[in-house]
């Protein structure tokens, strides 16, 4: 889970990831994988460069935006809980 993370946070983050406990993971989470691509790019238009780099460049397309995160993922063979984890990181970085 901590390459995507360390490609755009560096690895001092996942010392703070293995500290977190689980039930407090998703809290305060601005995505989650099983919201639609186009609700999460109308929310955080930062997100569709990210996801884009992550490599999902349809994500404009009109069938992309009535996936779920995590259906877009799998279509592309990404891991959907790593680039939630890494996109709301970044959201957060980036006070989107």
């Amino acid at each position: 889970m901590g390459k995507l993370r360390d490609l755009f946070f560096g690895n001092d983050t996942e010392s703070e990831e293995i500290n977190m406990g689980e039930e407090n993971k998703n809290e305060g989470a601005l995505v989650t994988t099983d919201m639609l691509v186009g609700d999460i790019i109308v929310k955080h238009p930062l997100a569709a460069q990210f996801l884009m780099e992550c490599g999902m460049g349809c994500i404009h397309c009109p069938a992309s935006q009535m996936e779920s995160l995590a259906e877009a993922c799998a279509v592309h063979g990404i891991d959907g809980e790593e680039i939630v984890d890494a996109l709301n990181d970044y959201l957060l970085e980036h006070n989107a």
